[in-house]
């Protein structure tokens, strides 16, 4: 066989590397886009569970200013009747001002519990906002991952038939050593060769010196690229 017609096999050797390097990084890149949506969707779900404690921790004020109100006022409750029921001038003035004392821890508690109510509502609102981004995120994700993964199990049906392709293509070149000597470049460069239209490698750009270049477009010989190593093989040879 000619090297010539050896070359455009090993073009095509090439070309199917190229496909089946294709979905093997696919393979590489799906499980790491993946993890990349968990941490992703771990963040919003931690935003939403500090939204969520800051929002519980200002209800729990809440309650604990309503159930202060609601104990002052049992006690205003009390010392009236109290008050009503007093013998002596004496009682009525302690009762009445712990009454006006009462009344005012009431108003005073009563307006904090408006800010705690003004808080509240904000802290909701973000809550609210966080869980919103949570769930849409979670389901956002779930059907990327679900695409995901029914194109992996699409891709390693497909890397069998290229890989079986790649096989036949093989045993059409009929030249151990050169495919051997394609493979370990291959395996030391990630490609075994260049395919170039004009006077530089595809692969690592360098210029390849004229003379070199018209041998690689005739294919007599098998032509080595100065500067990276990898099997030239002109793109439109004959």
């Amino acid at each position: 066989m000619e090297i010539a017609e050896k070359m455009k096999i090993l073009r095509e050797i090439y070309e199917k590397d190229l496909e089946i390097d294709k979905i093997k990084n696919l393979e590489k890149k799906i499980p790491e886009m993946v993890k990349e949506f968990d941490n992703e969707l771990e963040e919003h779900r931690s935003i939403f569970e500090k939204e969520k404690k800051v929002f519980d921790a200002i209800d729990e004020r809440r309650r604990e200013l309503e159930k202060i109100i609601d104990e002052k006022k049992l006690n205003l409750e009390n010392f009236n009747r109290r008050k009503k029921e007093s013998h002596t001038n004496e009682e009525f003035i302690i009762l009445q001002k712990e009454i006006e004392k009462t009344e005012e821890a009431v108003l005073k508690t009563e307006d904090e519990l408006l800010e705690v109510y003004f808080e509240k509502e904000e802290a909701k609102k973000k809550m609210d906002e966080a869980r919103s981004v949570m769930e849409e995120k979670t389901k956002k994700f779930a059907e990327k991952e679900e695409s995901l993964k029914k194109e992996l199990d699409e891709s390693k049906e497909d890397l069998i038939i290229k890989e079986d392709e790649k096989t036949r293509i093989v045993g059409r070149l009929q030249d151990e050593n050169l495919f051997r000597k394609y493979t370990r470049i291959k395996e030391s460069r990630g490609t075994g060769a260049s395919v170039i239209e004009e006077s530089e490698c595809a692969e690592c750009h360098s210029t390849i010196p004229p003379q070199l270049f018209a041998e690689v477009r005739k294919g007599n010989r098998i032509v080595i690229c100065q500067s990276c190593g990898r099997i030239l093989i002109y793109k439109w040879i004959e």
